[in-house]
């Protein structure tokens, strides 16, 4: 069975008539129904592009603190001699101009570079 995690929701009157409209077709319950929106937006990729803004949006204006960073950057760099540059951000979980704005600083640290679209580890 799938882990699941129990939450509350707010939803306007006009917006619980239609979650009550579904009931029976879409769910048996209107929390079920709202169970099942929910799972279509993440599941269906319609919306990836509007879920990746806001993740976007979220990582620039709560980006992880600077340990956490540079204990990611000491780590794949153990591992690692080079990685592209668009798997990098994700893998920081910050926003593109975050790393830009701190690559000169994870250069110095970290003897590293970027060159076209790869970060790659300066040989010693």
């Amino acid at each position: 069975m799938t882990e699941t995690t129990r939450t509350t929701v707010t939803l306007s009157k006009i917006s619980m008539n239609q979650v009550k409209e579904l009931v029976g077709v879409f769910g048996s319950t209107p929390a079920s129904v709202i169970s099942r929106i929910v799972e279509h937006f993440f599941d269906y990729g319609k919306f990836d592009d509007v879920i990746e803004k806001m993740k976007a949006k979220k990582r620039e204006l709560f980006p992880p603190n600077d340990t956490i960073i540079n204990n990611k950057i000491n780590n794949l760099f153990k591992g690692v001699n080079k990685i592209p540059f668009n798997e990098f951000i994700d893998f920081l979980q910050v926003d593109k101009t975050h790393v830009l704005e701190n690559i000169h600083i994870w250069a110095d640290k970290y003897n590293i570079r970027i060159v076209e679209n790869l970060v790659i580890k300066n040989s010693d």
